[in-house]
């Protein structure tokens, strides 16, 4: 068996393992904010908005990185470029770039998308794909300026 494929085989178990994690923690999140509770003050409300909103954003940043790297390494140059880099020096590179996607995720994210892809996994990889379509050619701009 060749590196490559156990390369593949590794992301693709890593992957499937991420979307477990996203189908386990949608229930979770979804009980949390059940069992929010509001106070007489009205900062109850929004304390438990923010909790839901933070829980959102965690989980869409797990999935924008799962994607992430199932994107770079599925990309022919980012091969070619890495044949001759160390293991260290690649996964260095992957990890600044899909950082970088996971952090800008939520800018890209309206909170009414948030919600939908809390609830129907079609949405929720339709975001994810939009996501990492739209930041990652700016993160590998950041990545190999630095």
């Amino acid at each position: 068996m060749s590196l490559g494929t156990i390369r593949a085989a590794n992301v693709q178990s890593k992957e499937k393992m991420m979307k477990k994690l996203m189908l386990a923690l949608a229930p979770v999140v979804l009980a949390l904010t059940a069992c929010a509770t509001t106070t007489g003050t009205g900062t109850g409300a929004a304390s438990a908005q923010t909790t839901t909103q933070q829980l959102g954003v965690a989980a869409l940043k797990v999935a924008v990185n799962a994607k992430c790297i199932t994107e770079i390494n599925n990309v022919a140059a980012w091969k070619t470029a890495t044949k001759y880099m160390t293991a260290e020096q690649r996964d260095s590179i992957q990890t600044n770039v899909c950082g970088c996607v996971s952090e800008k995720a939520p800018n890209s994210v309206t909170a009414v998308e948030l919600a939908a892809a809390a609830l129907d996994v079609n949405t929720r990889a339709t975001i994810v794909n939009q996501v990492v379509s739209k930041t990652v050619n700016a993160c590998v701009a950041e990545a190999l300026q630095k």
